[in-house]
């Protein structure tokens, strides 16, 4: 063979490695994008820190676990929808109910997540989420032993125990005005609440259904239920500032959309309630 086709025979060769090399590092790339497009979208750099008010008091809504982990339905709703937007890094500060309202208008919070059912009275100062991320029924509840009292009219007279602050101390603030406070009015917490209506000490009170029958089973709190749903609007939602909240918002209520469409807040409901989110 002469120098000339050994020549020519090296210069394929090498031709050849080459394009074997070159399709491997093409192949590495296509598995690395594909590894890439499953994983979840990592934080901006950038990301904008966002406080988040919660009262970390209700059990399955927003608690500490027996490990101290803030945890619960509202609070993991939370976590996803800040696992959604890389723009954002959500942080939770936990405070008394009735500081919520008064550390989002400091500018201490961004947002309140605390089963937050909407009013005329929270509406003419606060935003709200169009998208609600669980329902709500306010019911009046009394001991399981109470045989007098069936409905908000049978409250003329009697002691009810109601969170400052709240949509139920709102309901029967309002039900005072329209009927010459026909009802006394004392405020707490929903524990103090419980520990109030065993004792005697009151009456009743105004409270979400569902949180009632987690109360019952969680805290053997020995409420019962009557009357009819005193709540128009049935949702509940996150509250912002109206002067810089809508951003914030509006991507907050694109990735609840995404979290109905694909089964997310239903999981969480269930983990949670049992039941689904509506």
């Amino acid at each position: 063979m002469n120098l000339f086709h050994l020549r020519n025979q090296a210069i394929v060769l090498a031709v050849l490695i080459l394009t074997i090399a070159l399709a491997g590092c093409g192949s590495a790339k296509n598995e690395s994008a594909a590894v890439s497009s499953s994983t979840p979208a990592v934080k901006d750099e950038k990301a904008k820190v966002i406080k988040v008010g919660t009262s970390a008091v209700v059990k399955n809504v927003s608690f500490l676990d027996d490990n101290g982990k803030l945890t619960g339905y509202d609070i993991e709703v939370v976590r996803e929808i800040d696992s959604r937007l890389p723009q954002y890094e959500f942080e939770f500060e936990t405070m008394d109910f009735p500081n919520l309202f008064l550390s989002l208008d400091a500018k201490k919070i961004d947002f309140i997540a605390m089963r937050l059912e909407q009013n005329e009275e929270r509406r003419a100062k606060y935003l709200f989420n169009q998208e609600f991320y669980d329902s709500s029924q306010l019911l009046v509840a009394v001991s399981e032993k109470s045989t007098n009292i069936q409905s908000i009219d049978d409250l003329k007279g009697k002691t009810v125990i109601v969170p400052a602050s709240s949509s139920s101390a709102a309901l029967i603030e309002r039900y005072n005005k329209e009927h010459q406070d026909a009802i006394k009015v004392i405020y707490g917490d929903y524990t103090n609440a419980v520990n109030q209506i065993k004792s005697g000490r009151a009456d009743a009170t105004v409270i979400d259904a569902g949180l009632a029958k987690s109360l019952n089973k969680d805290a053997n709190a020995q409420l019962k239920l009557v009357g009819e749903n005193l709540h128009a609007d049935s949702g509940v939602y996150f509250a912002f500032r109206k002067e810089d909240g809508s951003e914030l918002s509006q991507a907050i209520d694109e990735s609840l959309k995404a979290m109905k469409e694909d089964g997310t807040l239903s999981k969480l409901a269930n983990e949670w309630f049992k039941r689904d989110y509506h």
